[in-house]
């Protein structure tokens, strides 16, 4: 267990680069998992010790590291490194809005078939929401194997001697729900947003490629503004109607 904020050095006592940096370290506040398999009360317990590291004798210490200069510590650089991770720390108890990027981890799968997806947010700026992963598209990924074995099924029966389907998502924002069909359902899953979401899109495809290949499926991305013009339109995936047997959005 972690040592309580009243018990850090204080900025008289002159500790040391290292003391700060493992210290503001251990008060980084990584953004919660979702995972339907988890049980009501590791949540609660997760959500209190977040909680606790929100206490204002927290939010008190960072504030002491950014309005001191420092002085003993002789490397500039460090200065900079503890002032920098000193505001990151001070901005993710101020909510998901200050918070600058953010890498999150998303588990499917049971046993043996588990893998997790890498998504990146980047920092929410004006209504950029297409840049935030929202709970729906995770919901909607875990019903992805059970759709497949019921109302979608004859798109999936082999038996049948057809291709599994192509399947469009629009308003993919930052993938997950694209991502995820792709690799459960082992298929080619044309993702799409609006051309200032896209840039941030293709990264996340780019994180998960290799994943989604060992596991069957491929991935393409492209602008796709519903009823916009051509231009905002990547005519070279999207140009031809009918192209999709599957289409949906979260």
């Amino acid at each position: 267990m972690g040592i309580e904020a009243l018990d850090f050095p204080q900025m008289w006592e002159r500790p040391s680069y290292t003391q700060l940096a493992d210290i503001l370290q251990s008060l980084e506040l990584s953004p919660p998992i979702w995972n339907h398999k988890r049980r009501r009360s590791e949540i609660i317990e997760e959500q209190e010790s977040l909680a606790s590291q929100r206490k204002a004798e927290v939010t008190r210490y960072l504030s002491s590291i950014i309005k001191s200069p420092l002085s003993w510590i002789d490397d500039d650089d460090e200065k900079e490194v503890l002032w920098t991770q000193a505001s990151k720390r001070m901005s993710e108890r101020c909510g998901r809005t200050a918070m600058g990027e953010v890498i999150r981890r998303w588990p499917f799968g049971e046993g043996n078939d588990e893998f997790e997806l890498i998504i990146r947010e980047p920092a929410l700026t004006g209504d950029s929401l297409g840049f935030k992963t929202w709970g729906s598209s995770y919901v909607l990924s875990q019903h992805l194997p059970r759709m497949a074995e019921t109302s979608l099924f004859r798109l999936f029966d082999e038996t049948l001697g057809q291709p599994r389907p192509d399947v469009l998502e629009l308003g993919s924002g930052t993938g997950l729900l694209g991502l995820a069909a792709a690799a459960l359902w082992k298929v080619p899953v044309a993702l799409s947003d609006l051309p200032n979401i896209v840039p941030n899109l293709r990264e996340n495809v780019a994180k998960n490629t290799e994943l989604v290949k060992s596991r069957g499926g491929s991935l393409t991305v492209g602008d796709l503004t519903w009823g916009g013009s051509e231009d905002e339109v990547d005519q070279t995936l999207f140009g031809q109607p009918h192209q999709f047997k599957v289409c949906f959005c979260s």
